[in-house]
């Protein structure tokens, strides 16, 4: 009987789809003995390090751990006590266990080691771990720049907001993959995680690695990284815990503060001060840091900012309040016409229609704009030859800290209007918690 129930263990999870435990109820009604009677014989299984059990509000899993001998066997031996319950709907019957922790079955990984073929399985890396019954919510760890290859190339959709994204390839009209046979991945989710200097991590547990391709699996191997590695603790709170988290990134308390103060400028002025914002579908995927410290990487969000910044500001929203020309002498005597720039419009409105209190003024809001306007001209002017510097992580922290700042002063500058008394400002853009991830 020991043989049959190694084998039925054994057997079930070895066909089934997702590396699954057999329910432990199962195993009396497949022989067809006596439940409590089961458990005795599944107990000596237990101990001779053949089964292996899983307890908790969902094990058909194996999540995060196999527990001690000892503890399986104080739980088989309270999992006496649970009863079957049937239910009855009409002609459907319908049994269940009467427990909050129901109870599966599992070989052993050292059964599995011993016993288990995993030539079918190639160079699946990681889906061979699962098949030796390790846990499907051990976090693996990766460099931060294995995103690049998936967030540079257009076949595949790329999504990734504060801290936790998606991967997946790209169809076509007719619902046909648009990439070949070894790039049709998905990754359903991944976070964002740190090493022992604090430097940026790519992290998945293990169960969602299993749903890249063999070709794949060996690129994020070679990526893998050990040593000391932590989860981001909003990732962990969202994905393991199933609790909301109130932090959000500096990208995405930028985006809210730019779209407050478009509201506050139609509500005032009846026009926005910005042609576009750009919350939700709007969000460009590159508006977040950078995965690989490269020059090009920096140039290019600088880029991406002073278009969000600058060439985004709605020049008719100065119509009548600033003039749009200025005069500048010549050396011969001539004057010249000039176009004012948009910060320049900007500044001059703003600063000719509220100062600040105490030691500031306005023109100090404006330093980090015209920066940002200064650095773009390097790349737009002269060709830069690409290098990699871990430098530049440093000077985007500083850059959106920064524009966050000028952006949330600008919105309480706004919000004094005695128009804009009765705009709500959204409780996570005021209270909630705004990081630099």
């Amino acid at each position: 009987m020991k043989e049959r129930i190694e084998n039925i263990v054994y057997d079930f999870f070895v066909v089934s789809s997702d590396f699954n435990g057999i329910p432990l109820r199962n195993i009396s009604e497949k022989l067809n003995i006596d439940y409590e009677n089961s458990i005795e014989i599944i107990k000596e299984l237990v101990k001779d390090n053949i089964v292996s059990i899983q307890s908790s509000t969902n094990p058909h899993i194996i999540g995060f751990q196999h527990y001690p001998i000892d503890s399986q066997i104080h739980i088989l031996e309270e999992a006496k006590k649970i009863k079957e319950v049937v239910h009855s709907f009409g002609e459907i019957t319908i049994s269940s266990e009467d427990t909050e922790y129901s109870i599966c079955l599992y070989p052993s990984k050292s059964y599995l080691q011993k016993k288990r073929d995993l030539a079918d399985f190639g160079n699946a890396f990681y889906t061979k771990q699962l098949a030796l019954a390790e846990p499907h919510l051990t976090p693996i760890f990766f460099e931060i720049e294995v995103l690049d290859r998936y967030f540079n190339d257009p076949r595949f959709d790329f999504k990734f907001e504060d801290y936790s994204g998606q991967i997946s390839c790209l169809y076509d009209e007719n619902e046909n993959p648009i990439v070949r046979e070894e790039d049709q991945i998905f990754l359903k989710t991944f976070g964002l995680g740190f090493d022992e200097n604090g430097d940026r991590l790519a992290v998945v547990y293990l169960r969602y690695l299993k749903d890249l391709t063999p070709e794949h699996q060996i690129y994020w191997k070679s990526r893998q990284k050990t040593g000391n590695c932590k989860m981001l603790e909003e990732y962990h709170q969202n994905t393991i815990q199933g609790n909301w988290t109130f932090s959000y990134s500096i990208f995405s308390g930028f985006i809210g503060e730019q779209k407050c103060i478009n509201d506050l400028t139609k509500i005032i002025f009846t026009k926005p001060l910005f042609r576009k914002s750009f919350e939700n579908e709007n969000r460009p995927k590159e508006f977040t840091f950078f995965f690989t410290p490269t020059l090009k990487n920096y140039n290019d969000f600088i880029l991406l900012l002073d278009k969000m910044i600058s060439e985004n500001i709605n020049k008719d929203f100065f119509e009548g309040k600033v003039d749009f020309f200025e005069f500048k002498e010549l050396e011969n005597g001539l004057v010249e016409r000039q176009s004012k720039g948009t910060l320049q419009l900007f500044e001059e409105w703003l600063t000719s229609v509220f100062n600040v209190k105490g030691d500031g003024t306005v023109s100090e809001l404006f330093k980090p704009l015209r920066k940002i306007r200064k650095e773009r001209q390097s790349p737009a002017h002269r060709i830069n030859e690409n290098q990699y510097d871990r430098q530049l992580i440093e000077k985007q922290k500083i850059i959106m800290d920064d524009i966050y700042l000028v952006f949330r002063n600008l919105r309480n500058i706004f919000h004094q209007h005695p128009k804009a008394r009765d705009f709500e400002i959204p409780d996570w853009l005021e209270n909630g918690k705004i990081k630099t991830f």
